[in-house]
């Protein structure tokens, strides 16, 4: 992911600039000034592997992701949203929770949300996949319920985690960005997860998990070979994934195709091969991953690369 920073602040029309980069990045989120108040803001971000880490501020306003951009561009995505400056509102479908400085929020990308800042603002983000968080459904609608202390403690390392990774994404090797995003779930999961500690299905969602990216180059990654290296049967470790309504053959294809596809909207790896992008990601067979990028988002890999996107009804 390219930085993005002062040439919103040098631009003709900062407002307008702001609205077309704050949609850009974040799916079709789009701001709206406060009374009497300028409209503008300043976004920097960098890409860790399956996470993407965000440093953001700007004037009072309120921003919307209608039900509309959630539709036309989905993203089965959680968001950690960290107050360092001033305090925020966040509305997502019946629960208003306020957000102080020092405390973080969590909320879904995929459903529509407002967030209302009533002076001037500044906070740090992450966004990841949903099921990179290795926690349970209700244990993810738990996190959601309530704002979280970020002053101390691992709230305080993920906080100091998220800026200094965006501080500095010009000195990152791309080799180790993805090792850094799993850090970053780490400090993450150590946030969110219930005081009464992690369950034993959760434990082994997130060993899984984090053995999948790190080996999600290999073509015969599977439930096996995963069960194996975790020394459990394969039984064992495919119904830890259903009792969270998924399977572990639909994870390693969602990392994979996650991955590929950023990889294919990213300008710095233009020169790469669609071949040499699948075959990162663990897709030897190039009509087979032509096939699922396709069927999950709607266009080629090659329409992806030109910025073509499905629109929805």
């Amino acid at each position: 992911m390219p930085v993005v920073s002062d040439r919103i602040e040098s631009a003709e029309d900062p407002a307008e600039l702001w609205r077309v980069t704050l949609s850009d990045e974040f799916g079709g989120l789009l701001p709206a000034p406060a009374p009497d108040e300028a409209l503008t803001g300043r976004i920097r971000g960098i890409s860790l592997g399956e996470v993407e880490a965000f440093s953001i501020s700007g004037t009072p306003q309120s921003m919307r992701r209608t039900s509309r951009a959630a539709r036309r561009q989905p993203a089965e995505a959680l968001k950690v949203c960290m107050m360092t400056r001033g305090r925020a509102v966040l509305v997502q479908g019946e629960r208003d929770v306020v957000v102080e400085r020092g405390q973080l929020v969590v909320y879904d990308v995929e459903r529509p949300y407002e967030l209302h800042f009533d002076s001037p603002w500044a906070c740090a983000v992450m966004t990841f996949p949903r099921a990179a968080l290795g926690l349970s459904p209700d244990d993810v609608t738990r996190t959601m319920q309530r704002p979280y202390e970020v002053r101390s403690g691992p709230g305080a390392l993920l906080r100091g985690f998220v800026s200094s990774a965006v501080d500095e994404a010009a000195a990152l090797a791309d080799s180790t960005t993805a090792l850094l995003g799993d850090a970053g779930l780490d400090l993450a999961r150590a946030v969110l997860t219930p005081r009464g500690g992690r369950t034993t299905s959760s434990t082994i969602r997130e060993r899984a998990l984090r053995h999948v990216r790190l080996h999600i180059a290999d073509p015969d990654l599977s439930v096996v070979s995963i069960a194996a290296a975790l020394h459990m049967s394969p039984r064992t470790l495919q119904r830890q994934f259903e009792e969270s309504g998924d399977t572990v053959r639909a994870v390693i294809r969602g990392v994979r195709l996650r991955g590929a596809r950023r990889d294919l909207g990213d300008p710095r790896l233009a020169d790469r091969t669609i071949a040499a992008v699948a075959a990162r990601w663990g897709f030897t067979d190039a009509p087979a991953f032509t096939r699922a990028f396709r069927s999950e988002y709607g266009v080629s890999p090659s329409q992806a690369r030109a910025g073509v996107t499905q629109v929805v009804a």
